[in-house]
C-alpha cells in the first residue's frame, strides 16, 4: 500500500510538472502570438483596391480588364491623393494611445485531435514521436490574466466570463474599445517536448473571424519560437 501511494504521488507530480511546462511555454509565446492574431486592417501599408465601379467612374476601363485598369489607376494623381490620405489616417491610428480590449477564455482545456498528425507531418524530417496519452487529459489550466502580455502595447485582455453571453456578446455597446475575441487550444508536444502545435482563432464579429494552426519549436538556446502559422478557417 505504501508503494502504491508513493507511485501515485509521483505520477501526480509528473503530470503537474507537464502541465506547468505547457503553461510556461504558452505564456512565453503569448506576447508574439497575440500580436500576430490581432489584425487591424486600418494599418496595412496601402489602401485597399477600389471597386470596378469606382475605377470606371474615374475613366479607367475596369469592365474589360480590371487588373489593367487598377495598374493604370495606381499611376494616377487620384491614387496618389488616396494614398496620402491613407497614410495620414494610418499614422493617426498608430499614434493613438487608446487601449484595445480583447475577450479571452478563462481557461484552456482542449486539444485538436488531428494536430497529432499535423505535427508529425510538419516536422517530418525530425521523425517525431507523440505520446497519445496527452489526448486523454480532460483538464487544462485556468488562465492567469496578469501574465497575458502582448508585443502590441495597446492590447488588453478581459475574461470572457465578464461579457454577455450568446448574441448579446456582439450586440452590446461597451464603455471600452472592444475589438474581438481571441482563443487558443492547449499545446500538443512531441515526446521530447522540443516541438509543438496549437490552434488559435480571432473573431471580430458574428460572421467575421479566422483561425490558424501554429507550429512551434525550441531553438538552440532553449527558447520557444514560432516555426510556421497556417490558416485553417475563415468566416
Amino acid at each position: 500500500m505504501m508503494f502504491s501511494f508513493t507511485l501515485s504521488n509521483c505520477e501526480q507530480k509528473t503530470e503537474l510538472s507537464d502541465l506547468e511546462f505547457e503553461k510556461n511555454v504558452f505564456y512565453e509565446l503569448f506576447p508574439e502570438l497575440s500580436d500576430k492574431m490581432y489584425n487591424d486592417i486600418r494599418l496595412i501599408p496601402t489602401p485597399p483596391p477600389p471597386s470596378p465601379k469606382y475605377l470606371t467612374e474615374k475613366g479607367f476601363d475596369a469592365q474589360n480588364d480590371y487588373n489593367k485598369a487598377l495598374e493604370n489607376w495606381e499611376k494616377s494623381d487620384d491614387y496618389q491623393n488616396r494614398l496620402n490620405e491613407w497614410k495620414v489616417r494610418r499614422d493617426s491610428i498608430i499614434n493613438d494611445t487608446t487601449l484595445i480590449y480583447i475577450a479571452f477564455s478563462d481557461s484552456i482545456s482542449r486539444f485538436e485531435r488531428e494536430d497529432m498528425y499535423e505535427l508529425i507531418n510538419h516536422f517530418n524530417d525530425q521523425k517525431l514521436v507523440i505520446d497519445s496519452k496527452d489526448f486523454e487529459l480532460i483538464g487544462g489550466f485556468k488562465v492567469d490574466f496578469d501574465k497575458l502580455k502582448s508585443d502590441n502595447e495597446k492590447l488588453r485582455f478581459k475574461p470572457i466570463s465578464e461579457f454577455p453571453e450568446r448574441r448579446e456578446f456582439w450586440r452590446t455597446k461597451y464603455d471600452f474599445n472592444f475589438q474581438g475575441s481571441l482563443s487558443f487550444t492547449r499545446i500538443l508536444f512531441d515526446k521530447t517536448k522540443t516541438f509543438g502545435v496549437l490552434n488559435a482563432g480571432f473573431v471580430k464579429g458574428r460572421l467575421n473571424g479566422s483561425g490558424c494552426r501554429i507550429f512551434i519549436r525550441k531553438d538552440e538556446n532553449g527558447n520557444w519560437e514560432v516555426d510556421k502559422i497556417i490558416g485553417t478557417w475563415v468566416s
